[in-house]
């Protein structure tokens, strides 16, 4: 790997390298930091030496940015809005005048759920604000925030290291779906029927069984798991259109059953309830967007 070292790296290459992702153009990202044309240019050459990639090349449509510097903008967006943070005492980010990108990862589970809302929030609050969703899961989530590749993760996770921050959005519990003609369905759903019904389960890592069969294990119990699939919001389509039954967050099936032709029934055994937590690294902690991102995503939490 190349070793930079910061002290001879010029800093403002950073500001250029900003107005070129914001504007897509030389001559408009000159304009944008009060800065000539040909000084842009001569910047960008700089950036180009430095990390190896032409970063922006000419379309029709001025300056495309190239896959390694869409990768990178988020965080040089975040390091120019923490300095700025740090310069003004922390009043630097104005939701409402702002157009930084946030990179976050989320499942389709937890997309389904907090997006919705938080899109609403942003569009009201922060219109020049954009956000990357990149899919996530249990077992990748913590890796993705050491990485870099998202600044914020919310789901169900392990317990994170001392390097990272986390925070309860809110308690998931467990409901059973089947469609509403199903024929072994009837006014309620007791053990015994559960267990001789043919079921669906979600699992991202494709293992047929899952946390509801290792409920079912712990009680000496199992049951007839015939489609495993590996999407969230693919079991509620499965669900309508067939005879199989699912067992899922409460917050996948409860919003559909006005859409679709779904009964929805409580789980006829004890299964416990998971948690849903937003998780950053603590490199974000005194970033006040970051800490701005965070608040709205904790008062979607307590309305989902």
């Amino acid at each position: 790997m190349k070793r930079v070292h910061i002290a001879n790296v010029d800093l403002n290459l950073l500001v250029v390298f900003d107005a070129l992702v914001a504007e897509g153009h030389a001559t408009r990202a000159a304009e944008r930091i009060g800065l000539t044309q040909p000084a842009v240019s001569h910047s960008l050459n700089r950036l180009r030496a430095l990390f190896g990639d032409p970063l922006f090349v000419r379309s029709p449509r001025g300056m495309t940015a190239t896959p390694l510097a869409q990768d990178i903008a988020p965080s040089v967006r975040s390091i120019l809005e923490q300095v700025q943070g740090v310069l003004l005492g922390g009043r630097a980010f104005d939701p409402s005048e702002s157009t930084r990108q946030f990179v976050v990862g989320l499942s389709d589970y937890a997309a389904f759920v907090l997006l919705p809302r938080l899109t609403a929030r942003l569009d009201r609050e922060a219109p020049g604000v954009s956000l990357v969703v990149r899919n996530t899961s249990r077992s990748v989530g913590l890796p993705m925030l050491d990485d870099g590749a998202v600044e914020l993760i919310a789901g169900n996770f392990p317990q994170p290291p001392t390097h990272m921050r986390e925070e309860l959005l809110y308690e998931e519990d467990f409901i059973c779906a089947g469609r509403g003609d199903h024929p072994d369905l009837g006014e309620s759903l007791d053990l015994d029927r559960y267990l001789s019904l043919r079921h669906l389960q979600v699992s991202m890592k494709g293992n047929p069984s899952g946390y509801v069969d290792a409920v079912l294990t712990e009680k000496g119990l199992k049951r007839n798991v015939v489609v495993t699939v590996g999407h969230f919001l693919m079991a509620p389509m499965l669900v309508d259109a067939s005879d199989l039954v699912a067992t899922e967050p409460r917050r996948l099936f409860a919003p559909l059953a006005g859409r679709l032709p779904l009964r929805l029934f409580a789980p006829p055994l004890d299964i416990p309830s998971f948690r849903v937590v937003q998780t950053w690294h603590a490199r974000h902690d005194a970033d006040p967007g970051h800490q701005w991102l965070r608040r709205v995503l904790s008062e979607v939490g307590q309305w989902v």
